[in-house]
């Protein structure tokens, strides 16, 4: 758990003579922020990881509810063909009473008709050698007849039996598939528990989160005032601003609404970034008075330039200074150098014109 340290002092109304005062009190208050951002830097790093362990369950998750899927096919397969097994055998049976009721008849026929005899007796009764074979013949196809009967009853049988070999087969490996069913269905439980652990903790973190970064817009406001009730009321620079990074004015990143690459959030981008190699030099735009030069949470090494007239410059991220607080510089003279302190994902120099603490869109005053 992430515990917020910020304790901000209120400002006080800012005489000429109170400046350096306050500016103490600053800074103290940006040692503070530059903790707590990075703790914050860490409860991001928290953050994605758990992302990305969340991703890793999500799709185990899918994978497994397709595998489910997927088996519950087979199953379903393996059903319908028990039942259609379960009917070709109850008409096999059918089919096996029935020519075992027909041997029966059969049997009972020849019994009472006279012709369960033997050989010997078919050959004594006969009066000649035609009526020998006619009877002989006679008997000889009721005996085929009757052991073809049997022969298909037998064949039938085995028939039988082969089917219901067949079934129990797949009555075991539908067993089978059920528990691993089962298993699996266990298993993605346990994953959703873990999700939902998962999830209950990035809530908590997120809630820490936005907390800080509350406090962190509160100290901006406050640094807002400061500049505000310390400038002086006499115009010091010309209000026509000269670029401050001296042959380098690509801009990286527009004044306005953007999606802040390190906060991962969409945010109002209060200046412009100019792109710049490491210890390029940085320039006043214009006349006036340095009121800040230490560090400003997320800013980094930050220089404030006092113009006069409620107009003031700001210059972040710096790797150190030229100049230092309360020294006065006129327009074009060196304060300091290109650097990637603070929230910063590459050297550059962000530029910011205020209005009475307000910032707005430098390139109305840059020439």
């Amino acid at each position: 758990m992430v515990s917020i340290l910020f304790v901000l002092t209120a400002i006080l109304p800012v005489y000429a003579d109170e400046i350096d005062k306050a500016q103490e009190k600053l800074q103290d208050v940006s040692r503070q922020i530059e903790d707590q951002e990075s703790q914050l830097k860490q409860i991001k790093q928290q953050e994605n990881s758990i992302i990305g362990q969340l991703q890793n369950l999500e799709q185990g998750i899918m994978d497994k509810e397709q595998q489910i899927e997927t088996l519950a096919a087979r199953i379903h397969g393996l059903e319908k063909d028990i039942n259609k097994t379960e009917e070709e055998i109850a008409e096999k049976e059918a089919e096996l009473q029935v020519q075992v009721d027909y041997l029966c008849e059969r049997l009972l026929y020849m019994y009472e008709d006279g012709m369960d005899v033997s050989y010997l007796e078919v050959l004594f009764s006969s009066t000649n050698i035609k009526d020998f074979l006619t009877r002989y013949d006679l008997l000889q196809y009721v005996v085929e007849q009757d052991m073809n009967l049997i022969d298909s009853i037998n064949k039938n049988k085995r028939a039988l039996d082969i089917k219901k070999n067949g079934l129990e087969i797949q009555k075991k490996e539908l067993v089978t598939m059920r528990e691993v069913q089962e298993a699996q269905r266990n298993q993605l439980a346990e994953q959703s528990d873990q999700k939902q652990e998962i999830l209950a903790n990035v809530r908590v973190e997120k809630k820490t989160y936005e907390k800080a970064l509350a406090e962190l817009e509160r100290s901006s406001r406050e640094l807002e005032e400061l500049i505000r009730r310390s400038q002086s009321g006499q115009q010091l620079g010309t209000g026509i601003y000269t670029w401050p990074t001296p042959g380098y004015g690509s801009i990286t990143s527009a004044y306005g609404m953007r999606y802040h690459p390190i906060l991962k959030t969409n945010k109002l981008h209060t200046g412009v970034d100019v792109g710049a190699p490491m210890g390029a030099k940085i320039v006043a735009a214009d006349s006036g008075k340095v009121i800040y030069a230490g560090w400003q949470g997320g800013y980094g090494q930050t220089i404030i330039i006092d113009h006069g007239a409620g107009m003031s410059t700001l210059y972040a991220h710096q790797s150190r200074f030229a100049v230092s607080s309360g020294k006065s510089v006129s327009k074009g003279d060196v304060i300091g150098y290109v650097g990637s302190t603070g929230w910063s994902t590459g050297p550059h120099l962000h530029f910011e014109v205020r209005i009475n603490g307000n910032p707005t869109n430098p390139m109305s005053y840059l020439r």
